[in-house]
């Protein structure tokens, strides 16, 4: 029985690059459970040193703190493959807030060196940028409305967004950063980068 949990925390570690399984995860709430039980076991001390070691060996986190760490780097992990490859995720990330407060937060913890050596090279592995400059963050909320925009187009078919267009939070910013987009173009001052993107989905100079 034992076995069989641990090979299938396994293939959920596979999957999901972390041993951190959320007490919701309704896909395996037994998996969810069994993952509880082993922190409390060892807490208790009472669980053999050869399940103590099995479990290590495959990265398993054993305090809950580190546990809201790992599910938190996971929804930046997800963050990065929905945004082009970016970590730059604003502090004010309408999307996710929570998120965008943990990132800041790691920043400041590596200003301050408050944050383990682990933890700044699994941050470093996918790319985060620790020295985030206030152009980064700028960065991050660039593409944050690129991606207003991209939804916006996948809605009505163009990229043509009306100077007073708002949407359902009654933003209306969205129309103003495309005006934006535009000017910036034809002053030749838009980065190369930004400029590619935006051709990458038709953009309407």
């Amino acid at each position: 029985q034992w076995n069989e949990m641990f090979h299938r925390l396994i293939s959920y570690k596979n999957q999901h690059n972390s041993t951190s399984v959320p007490y919701n995860y309704t896909a395996d709430l037994k998996l969810a459970t069994w993952v509880e039980t082993q922190r409390a076991n060892c807490r208790n001390n009472s669980m053999s040193d050869h399940r103590v070691n099995l479990l290590h060996s495959i990265g398993f986190v054993w305090n809950a703190q580190d546990n809201k760490w790992d599910e938190l780097f996971q929804r930046l992990v997800a963050y990065k493959n929905q945004h082009n490859g970016s970590t730059l995720v604003p502090k004010e990330c309408e999307a996710d807030t929570k998120l965008g407060r943990w990132v800041h937060w790691q920043r400041y913890n590596y200003r301050i060196k408050m944050i383990s050596v682990h933890r700044i090279e699994r941050l470093e592995s996918i790319g985060f940028v620790m020295n985030a400059t206030y152009a980064c963050v700028l960065d991050g909320k660039w593409m944050e409305t690129y991606d207003r925009l991209v939804a916006y187009k996948k809605q009505h078919k163009s990229t043509h967004v009306p100077h007073t267009y708002s949407d359902e939070n009654n933003d209306i910013r969205l129309g103003r950063w495309v005006a934006t987009q535009r000017t910036a173009f034809n002053q030749k001052k838009l980065l190369e980068k930004r400029k590619d993107l935006l051709n990458s989905i038709d953009f309407a100079w």
